[in-house]
C-alpha cells in the first residue's frame, strides 16, 4: 500500500494535474469498456465522456488532495525520523546507513568519531541552555570544514561522525588542524570556545563499518588521552593486531 500511495500520490500541482487528468482518462476508458461489456446501449461518447468527468471530478480532486497530504506527512516523519532535531545533521541510524552505502559503493575513504572535550564541564558550568548551543556550533563547525560529498552524522550526546568517500590520506594532518581547533559559541551565558578529538581510520577497504567504528573509537579514546583537542589515526601496528 505504501509502494501504491508513493507512485500515485503527486508531488506538486502540476504532478496532481497531470496524474488527475490520466485517472480520468482511464475512468472514462473503463466506462465504455464497460458499458461494451454489459452490452448496454450509451449515448454519444462525448455525452458520455462529460458525464462522467463531471461525476468523477470532484472524487478525484479529493483523492489528490488526500494523497498530497499523506506525501507531505510521510516527507516530515521520514525527516523526524532520520534527522537530529538539534544539529539538523543525520542521526545514528541515518548516518549508518549511509555510511555504509558509500563504503560499499566506494571500497575506501576515512572514518572519523569526533568527541566534544570536556563537554561535561559546559554543562554543569554554564548550564544545558550553553551546551545545546555548543552542539549547533559543533555541527556547523563540521559542515564548514568538511566537502559537500562527506557524510556527517551526530551519533548522541557530544559525539559526532563523518564519514569521507576517497580522501587522500595526506590531507588529513591538515584536515585534523581544521577540525580540532577551538569553535567559538555565543550564548546567553557568555561567549566561550569549545574544541574536538578525534579518532580516525584511513584505509577503509575490505572492513566492516561496525569494525572501523571500533577502530576509530580507540583512536578517539587516544587522542583525548593524548590531552585532547587532536586527531589520533589507527595505525598499521594497531589493525594488524586488531586483524
Amino acid at each position: 500500500m505504501t509502494r501504491l500511495v508513493d507512485i500515485v500520490a503527486p508531488r506538486s500541482l502540476r504532478g496532481a494535474l497531470a496524474k488527475g487528468f490520466v485517472l480520468l482518462v482511464l475512468i472514462n476508458g473503463t466506462v465504455f469498456l464497460v458499458k461494451d461489456l454489459v452490452r448496454q446501449d450509451r449515448p454519444p461518447w462525448p455525452l458520455l465522456v462529460e458525464t462522467t468527468t463531471l461525476t468523477a471530478l470532484p472524487f478525484l480532486i479529493l483523492c489528490m488532495a488526500i494523497l498530497m497530504r499523506q506525501n507531505r506527512l510521510q516527507q516530515a516523519l521520514s525527516v523526524l525520523a532520520t534527522t537530529d532535531m538539534l544539529t539538523g545533521l543525520p542521526n545514528r541510524r541515518a548516518f549508518m546507513d549511509q555510511a555504509r552505502h558509500a563504503l560499499e559503493r566506494d571500497g575506501r575513504g576515512v572514518l572519523l568519531l569526533l568527541d566534544a572535550d570536556h563537554f561535561k564541564r559546559v554543562n554543569d558550568q554554564r548550564g544545558h541552555g550553553a551546551g545545546d548551543a555548543a552542539l549547533v556550533a559543533i555541527g556547523a563547525h563540521l559542515r564548514s570544514v568538511l566537502r559537500p560529498v562527506d557524510i556527517l552524522g551526530r551519533l548522541g550526546g557530544e559525539e559526532f561522525a563523518a564519514f569521507l568517500p576517497s580522501m587522500p590520506p595526506e590531507e588529513m594532518n591538515g584536515l585534523g588542524r581544521r577540525l580540532c581547533a577551538p569553535i567559538p559559541v555565543t550564548d546567553l551565558s557568555g561567549d566561550f570556545a569549545v574544541t574536538l578529538s578525534a579518532g580516525a581510520v584511513l584505509d577503509c577497504g575490505g572492513v566492516s563499518l561496525d569494525r572501523l567504528m571500533a577502530r576509530a573509537d580507540q583512536s578517539l579514546y587516544r587522542a583525548k588521552a593524548e590531552g585532547r583537542a587532536r586527531l589520533n589515526v589507527f595505525d598499521a601496528e594497531e589493525r594488524d593486531r586488531a586483524a
